[in-house]
């Protein structure tokens, strides 16, 4: 009789055992607006990456990067694909959060999309200008670009118009540029709109990233890991099977597959090593570097009340233990 009822007490604690294992197997939820950049998420999760690497990843598509960020800040999702310049003013605002994992460089991927009659950005003096965001990437990069052509904050007019709206501003006339990019720049070319200005004009301005709040890493070191590779390994998988994967994140993105191959082609991917390299603290095109420029430039501006440590928002263990 004891031995049954002790087996019964073991059985239970099984059941209670096997119950708090599988309440923590929950999803990982991320966020992702329409970027070709870190469209090789939908790779790893249409190819089965995530699956064969025993995670279980839920991606909550958005249109543009406010809703998608909107959706973190909110804590519905764990992490979210952004931009460094976004995860830095997170912090800002007590929402720990730390990159895992970079994307790539935009290059000619985030573009300034003007009328045909203006010939530069220095043209855009007096002009009407649209960014998505105020204190964003989307800001920061728009001044920046004025900046390096000659022209202050005062020269130009803003509006705030998300990137995906950019060619209907234009058609509407409500700005004169804007920053955009797929499939909007490839649609806005097609009209006889100019491109004035591309994010690799000032390297490193827009950093494309994965980060997660703090306490999932704690909690899921294993799963954020997990994550990192699946990712990897659909990239690779992008690149030895390049047609069905711009059809794949074509369609995931609601766009075409040459829309998606422009804007694709258009921003420097990262492997692995490389992410181990730039997450390092060597090297003026170091994570490091781009988020201390970024973050004097936010401070400069009052939007930052102090420098933050660039060292307690990135986390590279994941990619390094990876690669070893």
């Amino acid at each position: 009789m004891r031995k049954a009822k002790f087996l019964c007490v073991i059985l239970l604690i099984m059941i209670l055992i096997s119950g708090c294992a599988k309440k923590e197997q929950r999803p990982i939820k991320i966020s992702i607006n329409v970027w070709p950049g870190y469209a090789h998420a939908f790779i790893a999760k249409e190819k089965g990456f995530f699956k064969k690497n025993n995670v279980d990843v839920e991606l909550m598509l958005k249109k543009n990067i406010t809703e998608s960020a909107e959706l973190y800040k909110n804590g519905e999702v764990d992490g979210f694909f952004d931009v460094l310049a976004d995860v830095i003013m997170f912090n800002s605002e007590g929402i720990t959060t730390k990159v895992v994992y970079v994307s790539d460089y935009s290059d000619a991927g985030d573009v300034i999309i003007g009328r045909a009659d203006v010939k530069s950005i220095a043209g855009l003096k007096s002009r009407v200008v649209s960014f998505e965001g105020v204190n964003t990437f989307s800001h920061i990069f728009v001044l920046k670009t004025l900046e390096k052509a000659g022209l202050k904050e005062a020269d130009v007019r803003f509006e705030n118009i998300p990137a995906l709206d950019v060619l209907t501003a234009l058609e509407q006339r409500k700005i004169d540029a804007g920053h955009t990019w797929e499939p909007v720049t490839s649609q806005a070319l097609k009209k006889g709109y100019k491109r004035l200005a591309k994010a690799g004009d000032i390297p490193g301005i827009i950093s494309d990233v994965l980060a997660f709040n703090t306490k999932i890493i704690k909690e899921r070191p294993d799963d954020i890991k997990r994550i990192i590779k699946s990712l990897a390994e659909a990239k690779a998988f992008v690149f030895s099977n390049r047609e069905e994967a711009m059809k794949i994140m074509a369609k995931a993105e609601e766009m075409s597959v040459e829309e998606m191959e422009g804007g694709f082609n258009d921003v420097r991917h990262l492997d692995l090593k490389e992410n181990v390299e730039v997450m390092g603290k060597k090297g003026a095109a170091s994570l490091h570097s781009f988020g201390e420029g970024i973050a004097d430039f936010y401070f400069k501006r009052g939007q930052l009340s102090k420098m933050p440590n660039i060292d307690e928002v990135i986390e590279p263990r994941f990619v390094n233990e990876l690669v070893r």
